[in-house]
């Protein structure tokens, strides 16, 4: 698994309290979405952690 992405010239990691992934938009801008979530950010329907498995994707851990 990878621990950070690099774009043009920013390295982002996701242990960075406010780490933020580039998303391509249909009309080619980009903007950025919080990467993952954290212990401290409550309850929620996703776990806590920056990655999925494609595992636990294909066994339907994702879906709901």
């Amino acid at each position: 698994m990878c621990g950070g992405i690099q774009y043009q010239d920013q390295k982002i990691y996701f242990p960075q309290p406010d780490a933020r992934l580039p998303v391509k938009l249909r009309h080619g801008d980009v903007t950025w979405i919080i990467w993952g979530k954290r212990k401290l950010e409550g309850s929620g329907k996703f776990p806590n952690g920056g990655w999925a498995r494609i595992d636990s994707t294909k066994m339907g851990k994702w879906k709901p």
